[in-house]
């Protein structure tokens, strides 16, 4: 009987899985497209360059229509579970390599970028896949339901004794127009959409 409540009391507690835009439940190991939702902020996510700099580079919806973004993977913090569920530590990944930056890692990141504003943080590439723990706590992100669609939140909890910034992941516009994912108080809505 124990074992029975046990089970009840983990299954009742396990968050929602995550789920793309067929309704199917978001899976480790399958490439997928994140599309925001609102179609004026751009299409699909991919890299792209911070001002005049060139490495790490940012990430951001694709302003070109005639350009598709860069399919991601997923990883868990219990990279044993098959199932992406909300509000789990997890390390986003695209999966083509990127030429112009070979020694950056295709692994999202939170980076430090404008020091006139001590608050503006960027979601770079160049982070580390997996090893949860003080040293890799800038690479955690989390899926969260929001509106219609989902969102990133930077609030990493693989570390117990790391003090952590928890905010939403949403847009930066830079004076070239290009959209460039942050920290902010407004969200980006995005789907998820299986390749």
């Amino acid at each position: 009987m124990f074992i029975i409540n046990s089970l009840l009391s983990e299954a009742a507690s396990a968050s929602n899985p995550v789920l793309d835009t067929t309704g199917k439940i978001i899976r480790v190991g399958f490439d997928y497209m994140i599309v925001p939702v609102k179609k004026d902020l751009g299409g699909e996510l991919g890299l792209d360059f911070i001002g005049t700099q060139v490495c790490p580079l940012g990430i951001g919806p694709r302003l070109n229509p005639n350009q598709t973004g860069l399919s991601i993977n997923l990883f868990p913090v219990n990279s044993k579970k098959g199932v992406i569920r909300e509000s789990i530590d997890l390390n986003v990944e695209f999966t083509e390599t990127y030429t112009i930056c070979p020694h950056n890692s295709n692994v999202w990141m939170l980076d430090h970028y404008n020091p006139q504003k001590e608050d503006q943080y960027m979601i770079t590439n160049g982070g580390v896949k997996g090893n949860p723990g003080r040293d890799t706590i800038r690479n955690w992100f989390k899926i969260v339901k929001y509106g219609v669609g989902y969102k990133f939140v930077f609030c990493p909890s693989v570390c117990n004794y790391c003090e952590v910034i928890c905010k939403n992941v949403g847009i930066f516009v830079q004076n070239n127009g290009q959209a460039l994912l942050t920290l902010s108080n407004e969200p980006l809505e995005v789907v998820f959409k299986k390749v």
